[in-house]
């Protein structure tokens, strides 16, 4: 996988997050091998708490008490009593284990951007990438980098949204009539009877259907049918759409869509280079921050296509 050249800046950022990975690919591995310890611990520990509840259940989880001497028998009393203190510690160690278990197992993986995403994106440049200068993370008074952070992160979140949304927005009144147009015409023109045989004794050529790949061919009424009532099937189809529109307040046509994506590309851009900006900030401050698995890799690298 062949990388374009990186500004020195932009190598000590992917350097660093490529130290990262193998730091928490590590921490995963050793958890891992944690938790295995504390399953063979578990299995242990509940075959010793069944062991000890049998000898309970049976009787002998005694302890001995001794009485007063007997002078006559020269001998001291002796009392066998029910002692479930083991059977307890056994407990609390099994209760102990499970607890160190779930911690470790609920453990939240960090989402965050990776070297091999980075380098994998990278490979799509075919070109020269050049530093650009980050942008001023402002701060409001008294305000600290992790917060501007999170401002930052949630509007870039909110634009990336809004464009998802977008692209489904759903097309306008006067599209859908257009396309519907389209549809109808060109099942019209396909129902249209051929008569030019008939000056030749043949009969009239009626709209036929292929089904079954082609191997049969059968009357389309369907398409007869829209060829004798295209403006009528038109008429009701527009009636129909326009009932339809109504239900879709948010629709935007092909030109306002574009126009607005285009925008949305130029404010997403912008957030998401001031987002970058603010983890970076938090870095160099000592905190802890990362960059968005998702996030612009030209934004975080602070590159542009030259």
């Amino acid at each position: 996988m062949r990388l374009p050249s990186l500004p020195p800046e932009a190598q000590d950022i992917l350097t660093r997050i490529e130290v990262e990975d193998r730091q928490i690919s590590d921490a995963a591995r050793h958890r891992a091998a944690e938790l295995q310890q504390l399953a063979n611990e578990e299995s242990d520990a509940v075959a010793e708490v069944q062991r000890l509840a049998d000898a309970d259940k049976a009787g002998k989880l005694n302890r001995e008490e001794r009485g007063e001497w007997n002078d006559d028998a020269g001998e001291q009393a002796v009392q066998k009593v029910r002692d479930p203190s083991r059977l307890t510690a056994a407990n609390a160690d099994l209760a102990s284990i499970r607890r160190k278990k779930l911690l470790l197992g609920s453990s939240v993986q960090i989402e965050r951007l990776t070297g091999a995403r980075i380098k994998h994106e990278l490979a799509k440049y075919n070109c020269k990438l050049i530093a650009v200068q980050r942008p001023q993370v402002p701060l409001a008074k008294g305000e600290r980098a992790t917060d501007a952070l999170s401002r930052a992160r949630e509007a870039s979140l909110a634009l990336i949204a809004e464009r998802k949304a977008l692209a489904k927005a759903p097309r306008t009144n006067g599209e859908v009539k257009a396309a519907a147009y389209v549809e109808i015409d060109k099942l019209a023109d396909s129902g249209l009877p051929k008569t030019l045989a008939m000056f030749h004794g043949a009969g009239i050529a009626w709209p036929r259907h292929t089904i079954t790949e082609g191997r049969y061919h059968v009357p389309d009424g369907v398409a007869l049918v829209a060829f004798l009532m295209r403006d009528q099937l038109k008429t009701q189809l527009s009636k129909l759409i326009e009932f339809n529109a109504s239900a879709f307040p948010d629709a935007m046509s092909a030109e306002e869509k574009t126009e607005r994506l285009a925008e949305l590309d130029l404010e997403t851009e912008a957030a998401e280079r001031l987002e970058a900006a603010a983890v970076e900030q938090v870095i160099s401050e000592g905190g802890v921050a990362y960059h968005r698995p998702n996030c612009s890799i030209l934004a975080a690298l602070s590159l542009r296509i030259a």
